[in-house]
């Protein structure tokens, strides 16, 4: 696994936070995190996010290193995660109502575990082709799904950035999990919404096909976001199986 983590700044406070660890053990470990609340208080949550997730995976059963040991550590991470923000959005002056999307991955031997919560999201590149692994858990998605409006509706909602579940926000959440079976070559981007917001998918793929380094993928994303526009900060981890 080579894996590039970065991020590009729009605003004054920087609400996006991002961890790549690629030598973890008992599993290499990416999160992504894209905070809310006003003054600095997204950004509290969104590091809160990134720091205790990626230590609490890091101290998982060594010896077991099976998809159901990993599914276990990476909720139960999410949960611990969820409940030191929401203690610290009660008690911590200025950080009333605090919270964080976030997308977490772990690499296992043959595959990678997703989860997340909200509308920062993972996608899979293998072939020619761009596949989005997470559905945001977002007030516009659910209109999606319902057929309410389209996927082009959606990018101009002014309800796209109503999510239904963060983490720090309630006292309990629900992670959504997903896995993708791993083959040599494949890309893994975790996105912010500072990134989808301003590039549609067919835009990214476009950029997945000029087949660059990760580097330079990661800062072509990044540039291409802001020439779209900018609005917002821009978080991107970039995984790449070499072998």
């Amino acid at each position: 696994m080579v894996g590039r983590a970065d991020m590009g700044r729009q605003r004054s406070n920087n609400e996006d936070s991002v961890g790549l660890e690629p030598q973890a053990r008992p599993w290499p470990v990416a999160v992504l995190a894209d905070g809310m609340g006003g003054y600095n208080a997204g950004e509290v949550a969104s590091v809160m996010a990134v720091e205790l997730i990626t230590t609490s995976v890091q101290h998982g059963l060594a010896a077991d290193e099976s998809m159901l040991a990993a599914q276990c550590e990476l909720t139960d991470a999410l949960h611990m995660a969820n409940t030191a923000i929401y203690a610290a959005a009660q008690t911590t002056p200025g950080c009333s109502g605090m919270g964080t999307t976030v997308v977490a991955a772990l690499v296992l031997a043959s595959e990678v575990l997703i989860a997340h919560l909200g509308d920062s999201r993972a996608y899979a590149w293998r072939a020619g082709r761009l596949q989005r692994l997470t559905r945001d858990h977002s007030l516009v998605q659910q209109d999606i799904d319902a057929g309410r409006i389209t996927e082009a509706d959606a990018r101009t909602s002014r309800y796209g950035h109503l999510v239904t579940r963060a983490l720090g926000v309630m006292p309990q959440v629900e992670p959504e999990l997903s896995h993708w079976l791993l083959q040599q070559g494949d890309r893994i981007l975790l996105c912010s919404d500072g990134l989808t917001d301003m590039l549609s998918d067919a835009s990214l793929e476009t950029l997945f096909e000029e087949n660059l380094p990760l580097a330079q993928l990661q800062e072509a994303l990044i540039e291409a976001a802001n020439a779209a526009g900018g609005k917002d900060n821009i978080g991107v981890v970039l995984i790449e199986q070499d072998a």
